[in-house]
């Protein structure tokens, strides 16, 4: 069951999301990806192995050779979220928790893509599936989507995006927005997995990563601090001085920096959202990105 003051604030975002959707909107989605649909992209020329049903033959008149006529995708679009339930994601110590803060990315995501008219649907996992909601285009559906990520819970010691990219490979049958929530720290690289690349010519890929300002340096004062991988449980003890605090900042700096790098190579649109600001605006943008 969520929390009242989590109600409170979802009823919130969903009615500020509704809202700014429709002072952003000026047309529908527009997909990225190239595929069966009417709107059209460009014309190319006709390259051995290309479809010659999509021959254009009023250009190819004009110019004298073979065009091919590229359209985007449908525009009636799913989308889903594919959610880190792993231990890792308990972490959260600014403004709210973090699976507070995950609730409330999750919620502008879903309500985002009913403002749109767009169907959503629901996928947790951490080292196996542990739910998997068909999308669907309905308010309820939005409600309880939330209800469940709320509920679910892993015990998982270690984390990899695999399991929950085969299961969307094999699901998935129209072209998807799929959101991938994760603070991706897995024990696998998945990042860098043909699947993974699959997946990605299939669909359209976004990484929402959540950032807790603990995760990127250490707390003022002198003295000592003791920190525990909330996965393997691992304990360590580390000096409060300013070498050690330019040390974990640097590393936190790489971390990220990395994980941009493998988003560009899936590749795999992105953003960052810090837990102690709102989620809204953030996810906003994305869409916001996509209206033609």
């Amino acid at each position: 069951m969520i929390p009242e003051h989590v109600m409170r604030e979802l009823r919130y975002i969903e009615l500020m999301t509704a809202r700014k959707i429709r002072n952003q909107r000026v047309g529908a989605y527009q997909s990225p990806l190239r595929g069966p649909g009417f709107d059209f992209d460009e014309h190319q020329p006709y390259r051995p192995g290309d479809d010659v049903r999509r021959i254009d033959w009023n250009v190819t008149a004009r110019v004298g050779s073979p065009y091919v006529r590229h359209t985007h995708a449908e525009r009636e679009l799913n989308v889903v979220v594919a959610m880190d339930v792993s231990r890792s994601m308990l972490l959260g110590g600014a403004g709210y928790s973090k699976k507070e803060a995950l609730t409330f990315i999750t919620g502008s995501i879903l309500f985002s893509a009913l403002s749109d008219q767009v169907n959503v649907g629901f996928l947790a996992y951490s080292d196996r599936v542990h739910s998997w909601t068909p999308p669907r285009r309905t308010r309820a559906a939005a409600w309880d989507v939330l209800a469940k990520m709320w509920t679910v819970s892993s015990g998982a010691k270690q984390t990899t995006m695999a399991p929950a990219i085969d299961h969307l490979l094999r699901s998935l049958k129209r072209v998807s927005m799929v959101f991938f929530v994760s603070d991706f720290m897995m024990q696998d690289d998945s990042l860098a997995s043909r699947a993974l690349t699959e997946l990605g010519a299939r669909h359209d890929l976004i990484a929402v990563v959540p950032e807790d300002p603990q995760e990127a340096e250490l707390p003022a004062g002198a003295g000592y601090v003791r920190l525990r991988d909330l996965e393997t449980g691992k304990r360590v003890t580390v000096g409060l001085s300013g070498a050690s605090r330019a040390a974990y900042e640097a590393s936190a700096r790489e971390r990220r920096n990395a994980l941009v790098r493998a988003f560009y190579r899936v590749p795999m649109d992105h953003v960052f959202v810090r837990t102690d600001r709102s989620p809204v605006l953030p996810v906003l943008s994305l869409f916001a990105r996509r209206i033609a």
